[in-house]
């Protein structure tokens, strides 16, 4: 019982700057940093979300969903395929330095993202990628991270090789038996990876920043940064009332896949 009660404490403590975001989107600009908080508008009002959707010169907030949408998908899909497929070859293929190879990519999950921005930046400025979306996805195409392989590779661990030896006597080689025989069984796992690169991508901030310099190129996180003005007014209502829709893709991904999201992280060597 005790446990219970902390639970539903703690997640009341969660819940509060969710509830105030929610109050403050229906608030006048007036109300919304009312000391003390008024939870229940005088005046409950939809003009934040009117100003915040059409409040950006030239551009209403839908140009900058379709853009999160697109590099999160490609992001996604690139990464639930590169990150499994190398994910076999350390699981399923006995090669030389093979345990070698995957604690130097591991120890790569140590390296500190600013370590690398520059030289990422120098690179793909000299390719003359910058203000393009390449430097945003191309990363799930060559693996799609130290982290996702790692998970992957732990459940595939756990898979019977012998499913792999009565493959191969039937005739299958290893892309067939990747293909037909383990990604279907690793449906919760792929699941999981692919929730947790949905929404690190889609609330990715620095990395679009960096990069884009077309604003009809800008994502959620970017174009929300657009209504803060450190010169002028800043309109705080239709920040908010943004910030919320934007939060609504990731919070029907979540509960939406949540039962597999759970069963792959429980089953992929993560768990306590």
């Amino acid at each position: 019982m005790l446990v219970h009660l902390l639970l539903v404490a703690g997640a009341l403590v969660m819940l509060f700057p969710f509830a105030w975001l929610v109050s403050s989107t229906l608030k006048p600009m007036n109300e919304i940093f009312a000391v003390p908080i008024r939870w229940i508008p005088t005046t409950i009002t939809l003009e934040n979300y009117i100003s915040g959707w059409n409040g950006l010169p030239g551009y209403t907030f839908s140009t900058f969903f379709l853009n999160s949408l697109m590099v999160t998908g490609i992001v996604v899909v690139g990464t639930a395929f590169s990150s499994s497929f190398v994910a076999y070859g350390f699981s399923r293929i006995d090669f030389k330095f093979r345990n070698f190879l995957f604690l130097l990519l591991l120890s790569t999950m140590m390296i500190p993202g600013q370590v690398t921005m520059i030289p990422l930046y120098i690179l793909f400025a000299k390719w003359n990628l910058v203000d393009t979306y390449v430097p945003l996805t191309v990363g799930a195409f060559f693996g799609g991270g130290a982290f996702f392989i790692f998970m992957l590779r732990q459940f595939y661990d756990s898979i019977p090789k012998d499913l792999d030896d009565s493959a191969r006597i039937d005739g299958c080689g290893h892309f067939r038996i990747y293909w037909q025989i383990i990604l279907p069984l690793s449906k919760p796992a792929l699941f999981s990876a692919s929730v947790f690169a949905f929404i690190w991508t889609y609330n990715d901030f620095m990395t679009p920043l960096i990069y884009l310099n077309d604003v009809k190129k800008y994502t959620v996180p970017v174009a929300l940064r657009m209504f803060v003005d450190n010169a002028g007014k800043s309109n705080w209502g239709g920040l908010l009332a943004m910030s919320l829709v934007g939060m609504l893709p990731s919070i029907i991904i979540f509960f939406s896949a949540q039962r597999y999201f759970i069963e792959g992280i429980a089953t992929t060597g993560l768990k306590g």
